[in-house]
């Protein structure tokens, strides 16, 4: 599992439709606008999920809950 989650490292990707709303309310609650595409970054070598940045946030998500572009 881990070594095809590192396949996203360095890839675009939207989050499902859930996910991101969930993501966008939080931004908007400080303030901040935030468009749906971020960059892979790394993989959480305990909980086996995505490290993603998009604008000022770091969200950790499951793999399932990601499109790549």
């Amino acid at each position: 599992m881990n070594r095809k989650l590192h396949l996203y490292v360095g890839r675009i990707v939207r989050l499902n439709k859930h996910v991101f709303q969930e993501i966008r309310s939080r931004a908007l609650g400080r303030g901040h606008a935030l468009e749906n595409s971020f960059v892979v970054s790394g993989v959480s070598q305990n909980l086996q999920k995505l490290i993603c940045y998009g604008a000022n946030f770091r969200i950790v998500v499951s793999a399932s809950d990601v499109i790549l572009v």
